[in-house]
């Protein structure tokens, strides 16, 4: 089974998305913020990762650059997603970026097309 890991400070929003993607099929881990992130990927080695840009404690892009440089999160895909901020303000490396609201339909569209892109490496 292919696990995603969602990451975001709000609980109402990790619980809809890991419902949402619990339907699809996909198991699904959670974390609160960038820290607890980074532990879950270790642990878990999750597929791909859906992240929320503003966090406390330790933010989406922080996240994002301490996976790539363990060799758990090396190439792992990384979609970022937030209300405020603009895509030209992230990391280039980010696989994706997403504007909250999620349209529901093109997040999961674009999961399954990414999680199919890796497996066929």
């Amino acid at each position: 089974m292919i696990t995603i890991l969602v990451v975001d400070d709000e609980p109402l929003i990790r619980e809809v998305v890991a419902m949402l993607l619990e339907d699809e099929g996909y198991a699904v881990v959670t974390a609160d913020d960038g820290r607890a992130a980074l532990e879950v990927v270790q642990r878990e080695a999750p597929a791909l990762v859906l992240m929320d840009v503003m966090m406390p404690q330790m933010d989406g892009q922080a996240a994002f650059r301490a996976m790539r440089e363990h060799a758990h999160g090396d190439g792992l895909p990384v979609i970022l997603m937030s209300a405020m901020t603009e895509p030209a303000d992230l990391d280039p490396e980010i696989t994706a970026f997403l504007r909250k609201p999620l349209d529901l339909d093109h997040l999961l569209a674009l999961i399954a097309r990414l999680v199919t892109r890796c497996q066929g490496h």
